[in-house]
């Protein structure tokens, strides 16, 4: 949330990696919960595909598939046209594709490097994300990012560059970005500058609507059924491979995923019990977020 001083990305040694740990704990007490709304729709999981997916993987798709991008269409009255921000391979191109069925208008992917994989029907912007603004030309309305914010080190400068231009623009849009949860410093470790608490987004959300007539909300992805069933079938055999100086073993099975799907099918409602994720979501007041 706040400039943090060690990237868990690129962490070395016992006492950086010690220091990483306070770092993240410390900003987690940042902020003030009170100020961010929470929104409460059930997931849907079916047809969900989970496999090769964590728990918090899953539950991110799966609440993708449950907003309802017809009604998303009609309330920023165009064709959902989206930008997605640290793209990686573009694969959620191709899935919004699917998601949305007709309300789909294009798919835009902005990253510091293009993936071989990246779909040729798609555009690609070669840009980091401080810049990434200068690219929120044409139809765009939509602006995503799935496990991205965390690895920006100034990430509300990012957030308030990208509102301030599309506020400039003069039309209506969503932000959506899906981020860690507090909960997943034990579950991923050492992974980019940050997580998210609940204070730490209203931190985030004061800073937001500062600029008139924008809400800010956030929709929390799991509880503690996915946390522990993450701990126990992918970060302790994680560790105890790397202590013990082997490979990693895969730990995506058939099992496995038949467990991890039982699990987050107890977690649909999204209560804000020891999230994995959050769904952040900006938009103009007047403006319905429609679920399924």
């Amino acid at each position: 949330m706040r400039k943090s001083y060690i990237n868990g990305d690129t962490v070395e040694g016992i006492s950086q990696r010690l220091r990483y740990f306070f770092q993240c704990l410390i900003n987690h007490q940042i902020g003030d919960s009170k100020a961010i709304k929470l929104l409460q729709p059930s997931l849907i999981i079916k047809d969900l595909d989970i496999s090769n997916l964590s728990p918090s993987r899953a539950l991110c798709n799966s609440f993708w598939k449950t907003l309802d991008y017809t009604k998303l269409e009609i309330a920023l009255e165009s064709k959902l046209h989206f930008c997605d921000l640290g793209c990686g391979d573009g694969k959620y191109g191709n899935f919004f594709k699917n998601w949305t069925g007709q309300s789909f208008g294009s798919y835009t992917g902005i990253d510091i490097y293009k993936n071989d994989k990246f779909p040729d029907e798609f555009e690609h912007k070669l840009s980091k994300a401080e810049s990434a603004h200068e690219h929120i030309n044409g139809n765009v309305n939509v602006i995503v990012s799935q496990s991205a914010l965390e690895h920006i080190e100034n990430d509300i400068e990012v957030l308030e560059s990208l509102t301030r231009k599309l506020i400039k623009k003069n039309k209506n849009f969503i932000q959506i970005h899906l981020v860690p949860a507090s909960a997943s410093l034990w579950l991923y470790l050492f992974h980019g500058w940050r997580q998210y608490s609940k204070k730490n987004l209203g931190f985030l959300a004061k800073k937001i609507k500062k600029v008139d007539g924008l809400e800010v909300s956030a929709v929390a992805l799991g509880g503690k059924l996915s946390f522990w069933i993450h701990l126990r079938h992918i970060t302790f055999p994680y560790v105890l491979n790397k202590l013990q100086r082997r490979e990693n073993r895969q730990y995506k099975s058939k099992n496995i995923s038949q467990i991890i799907l039982s699990k987050i099918d107890q977690e649909l409602n999204c209560n804000g019990k020891i999230p994995s994720f959050w769904a952040l979501i900006i938009h103009k007041k007047d403006h319905e977020i429609g679920f399924k």
